[in-house]
């Protein structure tokens, strides 16, 4: 699927990408869908082409960002990975048949996963799991935006009591995923009480919101939301920057840049059943724009995953 021009997205046929010397090559089996794919196809904000992704036009004319499949060739300096070997991880590319990857961006999918699960992961559960490390252990939690893919992950893998805001169709599943209340929000916003630590995903709220439902010395976690603006659209994080040293409560801004370590951290949970991707739907490669709107309409529950 490719997006040679902002906003357009179409099936094409292109040549297997060549591998340079720390890459590897990989016939994909499924990849994520998450809200940054949107953001880089459409290139608003506008800062979303001044960090790479190109100005006029996209750098990268394939489309998606995570990964699972199978080692197909290896580039001259590559040591950890080897063909045939089943990995996921981090590649810009991730929705076509082939696609590369850098060896340090990908970690061993473990074998009791499926393709699906393992393409869940890289950004959305990375996203949780800096977040619960940046929280720490034994907190009384508040998950605004419980859930999509970032929240799912955030309620399996906070290590105390957690609090999840949703809508009333997805309360069912964040109980399951371990939530000990939930809060829908179209009937009662934020629900009541005061939290050690806020993750908020959704980010559709004002931070003066959040900060009354904090302890006096608790934490917001800003992990992403929808961008306000075409042109820079992170004025409340800015926002939340210039308050920061006049309040005891502290505002945290997470910007995640995946590691290898922290995929193969996630890959051990998997293994061990810790954590369970909570799939939504599974959509084929030509219905990539269908899958991507399903996304970013809210109605994902969970996670939804490119197959191919």
């Amino acid at each position: 699927m490719v997006h040679r021009t902002y906003g357009h997205l179409e099936l094409a046929e292109l040549p297997v990408p060549a591998v340079k010397d720390d890459e590897v090559l990989i016939r994909v089996k499924a990849a994520g869908v998450d809200p940054g794919a949107y953001y880089r196809m459409v290139g608003i904000p506008y800062l979303v082409r001044f960090m790479g992704f190109g100005f006029s036009r996209p750098n990268q004319p394939v489309a998606g960002g995570d990964v699972a499949g199978v080692v197909e060739k290896v580039g001259a300096k590559v040591t950890r990975l080897k063909v045939g070997d089943e990995v996921f991880g981090a590649s810009e590319g991730s929705f076509a048949e082939f696609v590369v990857a850098k060896e340090g961006l990908l970690a061993h999918k473990p074998p009791n996963v499926s393709w699906e699960q393992a393409a869940a992961v890289p950004t959305s559960a990375t996203t949780a799991l800096r977040g619960v490390k940046t929280a720490g252990p034994g907190k009384k939690a508040l998950v605004v935006g419980a859930g999509g893919g970032v929240g799912t992950f955030l309620v399996q893998l906070h290590e105390g009591e957690v609090t999840a805001v949703c809508s009333g169709a997805k309360a069912d599943l964040v109980r399951k995923l371990g939530a000990a209340h939930v809060v829908d929000y179209t009937k009662d916003d934020l629900g009541t009480g005061r939290y050690d630590v806020i993750y908020d995903v959704y980010g559709g709220r004002d931070i003066n919101v959040l900060r009354r439902r904090l302890t006096p010395n608790g934490k917001l976690i800003l992990l992403g939301g929808k961008p306000k603006g075409k042109v820079i659209g992170i004025g409340r994080t800015l926002r939340a920057m210039l308050l920061n040293p006049f309040i005891r409560q502290q505002i945290v801004m997470l910007f995640v840049f995946p590691t290898t370590r922290e995929f193969e951290e996630l890959g051990e949970r998997l293994a061990d059943g810790t954590l369970v991707p909570a799939l939504d739907r599974t959509f084929p490669l030509s219905e990539t724009k269908e899958a991507i709107a399903h996304v970013m309409a809210g109605r994902a529950k969970g996670k939804s995953v490119i197959t191919l």
